[in-house]
């Protein structure tokens, strides 16, 4: 893997829903990482974001600070981030041939939900693998690098 975003994207990647399709994700550079949070800061800001629906339920329902709402937003890797910013950025090529123009996919803003989710979950899990990992994952790579590193004599 290299320090440089465009020296780095995925193999064909299947859509478990759509097959037999396929997408081509690549890591984004720092400046798309920092536009996806930014996006996603001013759409929380003026009401809409994913988490939107789900705030104004509890808003209805007189419960603001729902604990399973809660854990559930900071589990999921794409909070922080816009869905679409990531996907404008890190989606490279796909199997949808009425779809490419100019060798790019287009109608993106035609994608239903479940395919927004699933490209840009593609996307932050090549740019920010670590978002992905359990607790437990982490304990193993820690104590794996640790390991690794032998001591000066």
């Amino acid at each position: 893997m290299s320090i440089f975003a465009s020296q780095t994207q995925s193999e064909p990647i299947p859509i478990p829903f759509d097959a037999p399709h396929w997408i081509v994700v690549r890591k984004l550079t720092g400046r798309e990482c920092d536009e996806a949070r930014a996006a996603h800061a001013t759409g929380l800001a003026a009401g809409g974001s994913r988490l939107w629906a789900t705030k104004f339920r509890r808003i209805l329902e007189g419960s603001l600070a729902d604990k399973a709402d809660v854990e559930q937003a900071i589990a999921d890797p794409l909070t922080g981030y816009d869905r679409f910013a990531l996907v404008r950025a890190g989606l490279v090529s796909w199997s949808y041939e009425h779809a490419i123009k100019d060798g790019k996919p287009w109608r993106l803003d035609d994608l239903d939900d479940e395919a927004v989710d699933f490209i840009a979950t593609e996307v932050l899990r090549l740019t920010k693998p670590a978002l992905f990992y359990t607790a437990r994952e982490d304990v193993e790579r820690a104590q794996k690098e640790r390991s690794a590193v032998a001591p000066v004599a």
